[in-house]
């Protein structure tokens, strides 16, 4: 099992982490980081920086309501402005303040009663479904894939699959697409796109964008060839169902021909036919809404993780579900192989990467009579302290896998540095320490992702606390520009399998049992 153990150190205090090549993490002081001194391979890659003037309008929304004069509004008129804006139950609050004397005696008691019954109902209800404890944006920051994604600038990344395209969601509602082949930044934004918590990018498409958030999913079409900036929403199609609210995780098939879509609010989930607007539920009961779904490169399964201890892995030819629990906590984040065999993924409540594999091949440190169905410890992610001071290691946020299968990032909730390991899926599936990526004094990591398209290695793309993206390249010598690696990835899960003769001989450290 891999360790923490074994990175090499971080760069010196007031340098930021620019590259990784042939081994070796190349570094420079913040005010002369400038990646095209070490390498060009990113020089085309858009340049992105969402900084807090830019969103300025919407991060100082309510600060810009005190310019208003207040006005006289009848009891009527108030009670059904704070229905429409913030719910029934915030209407029935202000009736039920004492201290807006322009209310009738009785029609505050009537209030305050009402409240009673709401509350003891929400509490009879929460003890039955857990998962509906929480509502709307704080909902989405309980289960986000984003770290601080309630207080972040940037809350989404996503990089498209086929081209070099980039999809990041801000604070303020908005979607910005920058592309490396275009100056014009199309600006994706509508009333009712509210608290965006992912994006997925239409796979043999090179224009729909699929957006997550309170309302709904939003699907729009940014049609590359255009020099409109702000696309209405006549440019979007809009797919939700009374209940799927807030839709907190998105997946496209490989194929780009079903939109897989979850809420943490909801126990079903719903393939929608995009072209068509024509959905089917999909719906297994116990464990709570789902909050994450992910669907394997290979098409063959789908990863959907519940709000409780239970997460399923659903077999797409019949949708036949085989239902997994932790020990404790939930599935926090998890991501597939290339080749759809292997599942990694870690829970809220330890600092450990599990794997499962799916293909009946086994793993470097599992046992030779270890039952099939196992998750094995693959990664142990217990905090250290490196020599500089710093603290690594700890739970996980979110975990990435590039598309080549060579590296995984791990973003973790309480340390400000993102680790990187060098993986190997042929003949057996390794796990070593490879780099460690640190920003800018005080700057913290929101969200990474890996980008789809480029084949001499990986870019790790990196959203950090203070609106700036970094793009951080990781080159090796066993990369080449003209290297066909498409047969490479497809044969990985023959190979997988055909390697469980050779395994060596080490104990299982976890497991979690299938019924």
């Amino acid at each position: 099992m891999c360790s923490l153990v074994g990175f090499p150190p971080l760069p010196p205090e007031g340098h930021i982490s620019l590259c990784e090549m042939f081994g070796k993490v190349h570094s420079a002081p913040a005010d002369q980081a400038d990646l095209n001194f070490v390498t060009n391979v990113v020089s085309k890659h858009p340049t992105v920086t969402i900084t807090r003037e830019l969103l300025r309008t919407s991060l100082y929304r309510e600060e810009l309501k005190e310019v208003f004069l207040p006005v006289q509004e009848t009891l009527v008129k108030r009670l059904v402005h704070i229905w429409y804006e913030q719910g029934m139950v915030e209407a029935l609050k202000s009736l039920a303040n004492p201290s807006h004397g322009d209310i009738p005696p009785l029609l505050q008691r009537v209030a305050s009663f009402m409240l009673k019954v709401a509350r003891g109902v929400t509490q009879i209800r929460n003890t039955f479904h857990p998962h509906l404890r929480e509502c709307g944006p704080k909902l989405i920051a309980a289960v986000a894939q984003t770290r601080d994604w309630d207080t972040c600038p940037i809350r989404c990344l996503a990089w498209h699959p086929h081209c070099t395209k980039l999809a990041v969601a801000a604070w303020d509602d908005s979607v910005r697409v920058f592309s490396s082949n275009s100056n014009l930044t199309p600006v994706l934004k509508c009333k009712n796109q509210r608290a965006i918590s992912c994006l997925a990018w239409r796979p043999l498409s090179a224009s729909e964008l699929a957006v997550g958030c309170e309302e709904g999913v939003y699907v729009w079409q940014v049609d590359p060839n255009s020099v409109v900036t702000h696309p209405s929403t006549n440019c979007a199609t809009i797919l939700k169902r009374y209940g799927h609210s807030p839709v907190t995780s998105i997946a496209w098939s490989p194929q780009g021909h079903l939109l897989l879509t979850a809420s943490a609010h909801d126990t079903t989930m719903y393939a929608w036919d995009v072209s068509m607007e024509r959905y089917t539920p999909i719906k297994r009961m116990g464990g709570g809404g789902v909050c994450m779904v992910s669907w394997a490169p290979s098409g063959s399964h789908v990863f959907a993780a519940a709000s409780g201890i239970v997460f399923r892995v659903w077999e797409t030819r019949k949708w036949i579900p085989e239902r997994w629990t932790v020990m404790s906590g939930r599935v926090q984040t998890a991501c597939w192989s290339p080749c759809g065999s292997i599942l990694m993924f870690a829970t809220t409540e330890e600092p450990v990467i599990y794997s499962l594999s799916l293909s009946g091949a086994q793993i470097l440190y599992q046992a030779k009579d270890t039952p099939p169905k196992v998750a094995l410890r693959a990664v142990d992610l217990t905090p250290i302290e490196l020599e500089s001071g710093d603290r690594l290691g700890g739970l996980v946020h979110s975990l990435a896998w590039d598309h080549l299968g060579h590296h995984l990032a791990v973003l973790f909730k309480d340390c400000d540095v993102v680790a990187i390991f060098k993986t190997q899926l042929t003949p057996l599936l390794l796990v070593a320490p490879c780099c460690l990526v640190r920003g800018l004094k005080e700057e913290v990591p929101n969200a990474i992702n890996f980008q789809k398209n480029f084949f001499e290695g990986a870019v790790l793309t990196i959203a950090w606390s203070s609106g700036r993206v970094q793009h951080f390249p990781l080159l090796s010598s066993d990369y080449s520009p003209g290297r066909d690696l498409s047969q490479e990835i497809s044969c990985t899960n023959s190979v997988l399998t055909s390697s469980m003769q050779s395994i060596a001989n080490t104990s299982v450290m976890s497991c979690f049992l299938s019924p």
